[in-house]
């Protein structure tokens, strides 16, 4: 039945009907000061052609939706995903069984985003095979992508198999610093692996920036290899020739100093390693500080802030019994989380570690909370914010396509965020930070008719994200109860 659906909904997605008229609805627009009521919105051939008070003529055989009642807002682009990883299955198992679960991960994985109005993807750090996967899916939010650009031996090659490195990050960049303890590998020519090398294979692929990692090790590591300051200096020289953004991976106040110092474009995840503030009550003058300095260099920030509660989530006893992990995971994948073989994630993130699951979570939901709080600081400096969730951002089943976007702004609403900031974050702040506010972010004539109908007002409850009634793609609209996992 599954696969028939799909069929089905590729069918009504392979072309456009002529023109969509939307009757009658609240336009939700972040351009707009207030929403407006009553507004009629045409669309053509995947396109927003009018916005008006007046009634809008149409062809004999336009698809009309009456809107009273209902809402329609831009569709959320999430800045932070990682497409083709399956949450919660092991990476690089080459086991049939666990193939298997994963390809019917991978199959749903752009539908669960849909589903919660998710129409736009920026995968940082993606695979070809995984970006290739995503876009032979007949339904899928419209997919944009990030080079990465690790240093030899350093994050995330640290996890990676020497035999399979080169084959899963063939632009790594070598670090002339650390040659001798990390020397470039047998065959391996140092001219491929300058930062203007690798920026500009990275350019000729199509990716819209370059992620680097600066990461010196988690927990009680600290020796893990970074870039110098000249390395960086010169891949930032390469983006700007090459005209991409420049994104870093980095969570810790040592590392974030360090990104700000080279003048990266955003900041991929919020600041939740405080260091030797760890502890402190409020913010900190140097977190504050720094975060100042975020704010007076214009930096885009993705708060990131399901990262430590996704880990915690495997070890709290409710997480495989929420009712949404229906709609966005396979039924076999859901089934197979409970088994004792797909808990591999949680023995490592445990280790030696002896105490109760209910502490271990509350550990990671308190280093959680220091990015929550460093969150509001932005906010209230008045900051524009991202969003971004890193989904999955380990092999945790705790990250959830679309549901971790819905999520990671109920955690900015908690943090203090204002409903209004968090649209913006979802919509136009996106779309202007990634040179795409000409196609999407606001519901204009002349923009992609991405859009979202919504039953209730998400400028004042959160939960108007959960109660989406029709995703609009490219003019396109799907019931939204048939992109659930469980149809």
């Amino acid at each position: 039945m599954k696969h028939v659906l799909l069929l089905l909904i590729a069918f009504a997605t392979a072309a456009p009907a002529a023109d969509l008229l939307i009757e009658n609805v609240t336009l939700i627009s972040p351009e707009q000061a207030q929403p407006l009521a009553n507004r009629h919105v045409l669309i053509r051939d995947g396109r927003i052609v009018s916005v008006g008070q007046q009634r809008i003529a149409a062809k004999a055989d336009a698809r009309k939706i009456d809107g009273r009642g209902k809402f329609l807002t831009p569709g959320i682009m999430d800045s932070h995903v990682h497409v083709g990883d399956a949450a919660g299955i092991p990476p690089m198992s080459d086991d049939p069984a666990i193939a298997a679960l994963r390809d019917q991960y991978l199959r749903q994985q752009p539908r669960s985003y849909l589903y919660f109005g998710v129409t736009q993807v920026l995968s940082l750090a993606a695979l070809q095979t995984g970006l290739e996967t995503f876009e032979s899916q007949p339904v899928r939010p419209d997919l944009f992508h990030c080079g990465a650009v690790p240093v030899l031996d350093g994050y995330p090659l640290v996890f990676i198999p020497e035999q399979v490195r080169s084959q899963l990050f063939r632009d790594y960049v070598f670090e002339p610093a650390n040659a001798k303890e990390h020397p470039l590998p047998a065959g391996a020519k140092e001219a491929e692996h300058t930062p203007e090398a690798v920026v500009e294979r990275i350019a000729k692929g199509g990716a819209r920036c370059v992620k680097i990692f600066i990461e010196n090790g988690f927990g009680p590591a600290s020796d893990w290899p970074l870039m110098s300051k000249e390395t960086l200096a010169r891949i930032r020289a390469a983006t700007r020739k090459h005209k991409l953004l420049l994104i870093a991976h980095a969570n810790a106040i040592d590392m974030q100093r360090i990104a700000v110092d080279a003048d990266v474009d955003v900041l991929a995840h919020g600041l939740w390693n405080w260091n030797e503030y760890e502890g402190q009550q409020g913010v900190p003058e140097p977190i504050a500080a720094h975060l100042r300095n975020v704010r007076a260099k214009r930096i885009g920030y993705q708060a990131t802030l399901r990262v430590l509660p996704a880990l915690a989530d495997l070890f709290r006893a409710d997480t495989l019994k929420d009712p949404t992990y229906a709609k966005v995971v396979p039924p076999e994948v859901l089934a197979w989380y409970s088994t004792e073989p797909a808990q591999f994630f949680k023995k490592e993130m445990r280790g030696s570690n002896t105490a109760p699951d209910p502490k271990m979570a509350q550990m990671f939901f308190k280093v959680g909370e220091h990015g929550m709080r460093a969150l509001r600081y932005l906010h209230d400096l008045g900051h524009p914010l991202l969003l971004g969730s890193d989904t999955p951002s380990a092999p945790t089943y705790g990250n959830q396509p679309g549901y971790d976007t819905y999520r990671e702004m109920r955690l900015m609403a908690q943090s203090g965020v204002s409903l209004p900031a968090i649209f913006r974050a979802a919509t136009i702040n996106n779309a202007r930070q990634f040179g795409l506010d000409k196609d999407y972010g606001t519901v204009e004539a002349g923009k992609h008719a991405n859009l979202l109908l919504l039953t209730a007002n998400p400028l004042e409850t959160m939960r108007a994200w959960a109660q989406i009634e029709k995703v609009i793609l490219h003019g396109n609209v799907i019931e939204r109860d048939s992109l659930a996992a469980d149809q």
